[in-house]
C-alpha cells in the first residue's frame, strides 16, 4: 500500500510540475502542429532531384538553402558563422599510399623482420599528414582501456609515451551495449592512448580471420577514411583516427603478434585467456617498431545549418537547448531493382521534417521559453557523424551554455506513435523530464528496445554526449494498445528491405499522423529544459559523465 501511494504521489508531483511549467495555451499552441507541412518537407528533401543529399553535391547545398529558407519565413534567428544561418564544415577523404608503405619490427634478439600491409599489419591514413615517419618501443597494454567507471585501468604503472602501444580487442560482454559501442570505436582506443602519451595504436582482433584482416587493410587504400577538419587541416571529428599526437594506428594480425608474444617470451592465447577472466596482462615489451606511410587528401566543403528562438529570461536566454538532425543522406549508389538514388525520406527527411515543425512551433509561439532554443541541422552524419562533431568542437555559442541536446534521428513513421523510447535519457536527469512530456503527451515510457543496436552511441547526440552535454534520442516504443501490431517486427522487415537503401521514399509507410506526436513530444521535452532554471545533469558516477 505505501509503495502504491508513493507511485501516485510522484505522478501527482510530474503532474503539477508539468501543468505548472507548460500552460494551457502552449498545449494549445501545439495543436498547430501540421502534418501536411511534415509530408511536405519530407518530400523535397526525399525528392530525386536532391540526388540523395550527398554532402559536397549540388543537392546537398539544395537541401541547405531549403532548410535556410524555412527558417527565414518562421523568423527564427541566424546562429552559425558570420551572422548567417551556416557553418562550413570540411569533410576530408584520406586514403593510404599503399606503394610507399613500409614497416619494421625489431625483436628483442636484434632481429629485423620487414612487415607487409594486409598480411602483418592494417594501417590507418593519417588525416593530418601527408607523410608519417615514426620509430617507436612497443608496450602491450592488454585490452587498452583507461576506464575507472568500469573497472577497467590497463594502463596502471605503465609509462607508453613516446611509445606505440599494442592492444587485443576485447569488450567485456556483461557492459551496457552503448558502453560497449562506444569502446569498440578505434578513435576511442586512440583517445585512451594520447591521453597516457603514447604515440601509436595497434589493435589485434583475436577473433578475426585473416580473410578479415586483408579486407580492413586493402579497404584503407581502396576507400579510406573520413574525418572533419580545419581550415588549417586539424582534425576535429572521426570515428576511426583520432589524428594529432597519434601517428599510427591500425591493426596487427593474430599471427604477427603470435611471433611478437612469443619473442617476448609470451604466449598469445594464454594471455588471451587471462584477458578473458578479467586479469591485468599489460607489459612492457623488448621490441620495436618503425616505419614511414603516406597518405593522399580529398576535401569537399559542406554545411551546418543552424538558427534560434531567443529566450525570454534576461539571463537565461544565454543558454541553449539544441534540436539536431542529420540533413545528409548517402547520395547516389549502386543501383537496386534499377534505381541508384538513395533518397532518405525516413533516414533522415523525416527527423528534419518534424525538428523544422518544432521549430515552427517556437517561431509562433507568443510566449517564448526561459532558456533559448537552437536548431542544429548537420552535415555528414552518415559519414561518421562528422557534421555534429564539428559542431561541438567549434560550437557557434559558448560550450559551456548548451545545457542539452535533442537528436532526432530517422523517427520511423510506420505506425500510430503511442509509446517512446528515449535513447540515452537514463544516463542523466533527462529521464525524468521525458516521463513528464510523455505523461503530458499521454504516451507510454519504455527502455530501448533494441539494446544490443547500441543506437545512442550511433547518431549525433553521441557528439554532445563526448562533449559532456547531457543528450537523447528519442525513438518509437514498440508498446501498442493492439498487440496484433506487432511493430517490433514490422521495423525489423522494413529495415531489412529499405534501410539505407534506394526505396527509402516517400511512398514507403509513412503514418503522417504520428509525426505530429513526434514533434509535440519533442517539443514539450526541450520546453520543459528551457523552463526548468535547473540545468540537466549526468547522474553521479555514469559512464558517459564528463568530469569538469
Amino acid at each position: 500500500m505505501k509503495h502504491i501511494f508513493l507511485s501516485l504521489f510522484s505522478l501527482l508531483t510530474i503532474s503539477s510540475f508539468a501543468q505548472e511549467i507548460v500552460s494551457e495555451q502552449v498545449l494549445k499552441h501545439l495543436n498547430n502542429i501540421d502534418t501536411n507541412r511534415i509530408k511536405a518537407h519530407v518530400a523535397y528533401l526525399s525528392d530525386d532531384k536532391l540526388k540523395g543529399r550527398l554532402p559536397g553535391k549540388e543537392g546537398y547545398q539544395m537541401a541547405v538553402d531549403y532548410v535556410v529558407k524555412q527558417y527565414k519565413e518562421m523568423g527564427l534567428k541566424p546562429a552559425g558563422e558570420n551572422g548567417a544561418y551556416t557553418q562550413k564544415v570540411i569533410l576530408r577523404k584520406t586514403k593510404l599510399v599503399k606503394e610507399t608503405a613500409k614497416f619494421t619490427l625489431t625483436l628483442p634478439n636484434g632481429e629485423k623482420r620487414d612487415l607487409t600491409l594486409g598480411n602483418d599489419l592494417s594501417i590507418y591514413p593519417h588525416p593530418e599528414r601527408k607523410s608519417v615517419d615514426f620509430n617507436a618501443p612497443l608496450v602491450f597494454v592488454g585490452s587498452g582501456f583507461d576506464a575507472p567507471q568500469i573497472n577497467i585501468q590497463d594502463y596502471k604503472n605503465l609509462n607508453v609515451k613516446g611509445k606505440i602501444v599494442v592492444i587485443l580487442r576485447r569488450v567485456p560482454e556483461n557492459l551496457p551495449a552503448n558502453v560497449k559501442l562506444n569502446l569498440q570505436y578505434p578513435a576511442t582506443l586512440q583517445e585512451f592512448a594520447a591521453k597516457n602519451g603514447a604515440i601509436g595504436v595497434l589493435v589485434c582482433n583475436y577473433t578475426n580471420s585473416m580473410v578479415q584482416f586483408k579486407s580492413g587493410a586493402n579497404n584503407m587504400v581502396s576507400n579510406g577514411v573520413s574525418a572533419s577538419v580545419t581550415a588549417k587541416g586539424k582534425r576535429t571529428s572521426s570515428a576511426a583516427v583520432l589524428g594529432g599526437k597519434i601517428l599510427v594506428a591500425g591493426g596487427i594480425s593474430v599471427p604477427t603478434l603470435q611471433d611478437l608474444m612469443r619473442a617476448e617470451n609470451n604466449m598469445l592465447d594464454s594471455t588471451w585467456q587471462q584477458l578473458e577472466k578479467g586479469k591485468y596482462v599489460s607489459k612492457v615489451l623488448k621490441s620495436s617498431i618503425s616505419g614511414h606511410y603516406e597518405s593522399t587528401f580529398q576535401d569537399v566543403i559542406s554545411y551546418n545549418v543552424i538558427a534560434k528562438a531567443e529566450g525570454s529570461d534576461a539571463k537565461l536566454k544565454k543558454e541553449f537547448v539544441i534540436h539536431s538532425g542529420h540533413l545528409d543522406h548517402l547520395g547516389i549508389g549502386k543501383p537496386i531493382n534499377g534505381d541508384s538514388i538513395y533518397n532518405g525520406a525516413h533516414d533522415n527527411a523525416s527527423g528534419v521534417a518534424c525538428a523544422l515543425e518544432i521549430a515552427r512551433m517556437y517561431a509562433t509561439l507568443p510566449q517564448k521559453p526561459k532558456r533559448s532554443i537552437l536548431f542544429v541541422l548537420v552535415t555528414a552524419e552518415e559519414m561518421g557523424l562528422l557534421g555534429s562533431g564539428y559542431f561541438t568542437a567549434f560550437p557557434t555559442v559558448k560550450k559551456s551554455q548548451i545545457v542539452a541536446d535533442i537528436n532526432t534521428d530517422m523517427p520511423t513513421l510506420l505506425a500510430p506513435l503511442e509509446s517512446v523510447a528515449p535513447l540515452g535519457a537514463e544516463h542523466s536527469s533527462l529521464q525524468k523530464v521525458v516521463e513528464t512530456a510523455a505523461s503530458i503527451a499521454k504516451l507510454e515510457v519504455e527502455p530501448d528496445p533494441d539494446p544490443s543496436e547500441g543506437r545512442f552511441v550511433r547518431s549525433d547526440q553521441y557528439n554532445f554526449v563526448k562533449a559532456g552535454i547531457p543528450a537523447l534520442h528519442i525513438k518509437y516504443g514498440y508498446r501498442f494498445s493492439n498487440p496484433s501490431l506487432n511493430l517490433a517486427e514490422k521495423v525489423k522487415k522494413w529495415r531489412e528491405a529499405n534501410y539505407h537503401k534506394p526505396s527509402d521514399e516517400i511512398t514507403n509507410g509513412f503514418v503522417w499522423a504520428a509525426g505530429k506526436t513526434y514533434a509535440r513530444v519533442n517539443f514539450l521535452v526541450s520546453y520543459l529544459v528551457a523552463q526548468n532554471p535547473v540545468r540537466p545533469t549526468w547522474n553521479k558516477g555514469d559512464f558517459f559523465e564528463v568530469k569538469k
